[in-house]
């Protein structure tokens, strides 16, 4: 996702495009069947698919709808991701579906929404816990861009075919190629053994 639309950011939603995700564009399903938001928290936590609903985007898409299946990981699963949020925001006093995902009422209860601001440092900080030896960069090379470029990166790496890639990071164009880092060591893994499986071959023309 682009970050404008899970935060907040110095320019007004009315001013821009892109609108940031709320709780009723988050849509879960378990064998075809919708579970409603009001479900207890592990039961949609349960479901086996997320449907995230993007109703307006900066390259002009409307209400396009990106599919996204639970995983095995405990951490990084969509579906108990996305649960998680929404229930997340639906226990503050006064929300309704129409609540961004980015709202939170802190100890003085007051409703705020995460921003670009807060949510940059808290990056950055894990990215040096992390620390360069494990990471091979640091924190100053990251921003958050660098969560969607880093998406692209996985599913290239995976093997992801191109047209899916650009269907999930809903791109209209290849340009998410200029995410692919050379310097990823795995980018060439098996380049090598491949270019040895045609060791004779004649130009043509």
């Amino acid at each position: 996702m682009r970050s404008c639309e899970y935060l907040e950011t110095r320019y007004s939603e009315e001013s821009r495009r892109t609108k940031i995700l709320r709780c009723k564009n988050l849509t879960f399903k378990k064998e075809g069947i919708i579970i409603h938001h009001s479900s207890p928290l592990e039961t949609l936590m349960s479901a086996d698919l997320i449907i995230i609903l993007f109703e307006f985007q900066k390259n002009d898409w409307r209400n396009h709808s990106v599919h996204m299946f639970r995983t095995d990981d405990p951490l990084l699963c969509p579906v108990i991701a996305g649960a998680i949020t929404v229930k997340r925001v639906l226990s503050i006093p006064g929300s309704t579906s129409d609540s961004k995902l980015c709202s939170f009422r802190p100890s003085n209860g007051k409703l705020m929404f995460i921003n670009s601001a807060q949510a940059l440092p808290r990056l950055r900080a894990v990215v040096e816990i992390i620390g360069k030896v494990a990471l091979g960069f640091t924190k100053d090379d990251v921003g958050l861009h660098s969560i969607r470029s880093g998406g692209a990166m996985a599913m290239f790496l995976a093997g992801t075919r191109t047209i899916i890639i650009m269907r999930i990071g809903r791109w209209s164009s290849e340009a998410f190629l200029e995410y692919i880092r050379e310097q990823v060591e795995q980018f060439t893994r098996g380049v090598s053994k491949d270019m040895l499986r045609f060791e004779h071959f004649n130009t043509i023309g």
